[in-house]
């Protein structure tokens, strides 16, 4: 057994922009202490900002066969660097010349809609690319250090806020790069799956759960926002210390489990009877919405990695999803809170429809074994015979002998890493498991598949050795 002093897993600082490039978006677009005209005294504020967002990721998602891949397009880049910095001068400018806004509120929300749009397929590329113990790792260390910036930017002045958000963006796609070239030539983002219909479990939960904590209005009232938020912090970190204490027996279902607890909870009206209970509930409605969106990223990762989806399909897709649902839930908060409804009508109606979104979600996500699995497509409908669409054959057979010989999620993960042809000191490392724990997996994979050796289980899955797998002695004979 490992011991304590090696439990804990070093994340590499490169894969924190995911949780970094957040930092911009709360800092320009859902910032409490600063009032920008551009937003605030024309059309073009926050809801406009995610509705144009929205509408730039479909787009990329319907064009997802021309545009992708992202990664190795220098363009890309650069206009999503300056795009970004645009925005953030533009908002910045109002703040010293309110008569600007007029002329520039429009190129500010604009600009920001592209550069965010572009960062965050960019990222979710990379994330497609790997497995899902490190996204989870990946992801919620990313977030912490996201809050962590955050943090120290409230003690800024104006003038220093505006330069150090303007470094946010280069800083995330620094990062980017450097996290690429961690990552092996042949594990990088590829054209990928473009499939109709879409995986609508994932896209519905997110739908749900997005719609629910945009009618949590509660959440955006306070000094910390969405991203900085201690609910957030607390579940991010929650998933970082479980990933690293429990790798090898890790349950991420455990977090939609958390996430619908928390959100019933957080329909307590503890504000009417102690004192900061709206923090009370503010806190259990972002930590479920963090944990939710951890889930989510798990899930639409493994689709990519597992399967061969277009990344910039699906997570286009989902984000647009996501920022039109946020609006509506805010938007059905406006219509039911009107003045000549009671306050009490008012909380019971909004904790009502809250309630079902969240129970709603949950049944969708315990319809699903596992957060590994195919969600809501029919496999074989995805799998083709062109030489591109190998990764999905070989995802769904996994898939298929895993269900039908009662594979763990782990065993069913390390017998998918076999498939693509890695070594066991490269499954040793990219799930942070000794050696010795690989075997036991291994030899229990052997066991319930009836199979001796590395070329019988290959026969079974119906891949052969050229395939990229190791061609050496097996390690692994029984």
């Amino acid at each position: 057994m490992e011991g304590r002093e090696n439990r804990f897993i070093a994340m590499p600082l490169a894969f924190t922009g995911m949780g970094i490039f957040r930092v911009w978006t709360e800092t320009v677009y859902s910032n409490s202490m600063i009032t920008f005209p551009t937003q605030h005294d024309t059309p073009f504020g926050f809801t406009a900002f995610n509705l144009m967002a929205a509408v730039i990721l479909i787009l990329l998602a319907l064009n997802a066969k021309r545009v992708s891949p992202l990664y190795n397009k220098k363009w890309v880049y650069v206009v999503t660097a300056a795009t970004m910095v645009a925005s953030t001068c533009l908002n910045f400018l109002s703040y010293y010349i309110p008569e600007c806004a007029a002329y520039v509120g429009l190129i500010a929300a604009l600009s920001g809609a592209v550069g965010i749009s572009f960062i965050i397929l960019l990222w979710s590329e990379l994330f497609g690319c790997l497995n899902p113990l490190r996204v989870g790792l990946y992801f919620s260390g990313g977030l912490i250090v996201g809050a962590l910036i955050l943090w120290l930017f409230k003690g800024l002045a104006v003038p220093w806020l505006w330069v150090c958000t303007c470094l946010i963006p280069p800083l995330s796609l620094y990062c980017l790069e450097r996290a690429y070239k961690l990552l092996p030539a042949e594990e990088r983002p590829r054209l990928g799956l473009l499939q109709q219909p879409v995986p609508w479990k994932p896209i519905a939960i997110v739908a749900l759960y997005s719609f629910a904590y945009g009618m949590c209005e509660s959440v955006f009232g306070s000094v910390l926002g969405i991203h900085s938020g201690l609910g957030c912090v607390f579940a991010a970190a929650v998933v970082y210390a479980a990933i690293c204490y429990k790798r090898d027996n890790l349950q991420l279902a455990l977090t939609y489990r958390a996430a619908c607890i928390l959100a019933i909870i957080s329909l307590i009206p503890f504000g009417s009877f102690m004192p900061f209970g709206d923090n009370i509930s503010s806190f259990c409605a972002l930590a479920s919405y963090t944990f939710v969106l951890i889930a989510i990223m798990v899930v639409l990762s493994n689709l990519t990695y597992q399967y061969g989806f277009n990344a910039v399909w699906l997570f286009g897709i989902e984000r647009a999803v996501r920022l039109v649902s946020v609006e509506a839930g805010a938007g059905m908060h406006k219509l039911i809170t009107l003045p000549d409804w009671p306050p009490v009508l008012d909380n019971v109606l909004i904790s009502i429809i809250v309630a079902a979104m969240v129970v709603i979600a949950t049944k969708f996500f315990l319809s699903e074994k596992q957060l590994t699995t195919p969600w809501g497509i029919v496999l074989k409908d995805i799998v083709g015979k062109e030489p591109e669409d190998s990764r999905a054959r070989i995802g769904a057979k996994v898939n298929e002998i895993s269900d039908e010989y009662g594979l763990t999620a782990r065993e069913s993960e390390i017998l998918l890493l076999l498939a693509l042809g890695k070594k066991p000191a490269q499954i040793e490392r990219e799930l942070y498991v000794a050696a010795s724990t690989i075997k036991t997996h291994v030899k229990h994979i052997y066991q319930k598949l009836d199979v001796h050796s590395r070329e019988e289980m290959f026969e079974m899955l119906g891949i052969t050795e050229n395939t990229g797998a190791d061609s050496g002695p097996d390690p692994f004979a029984l």
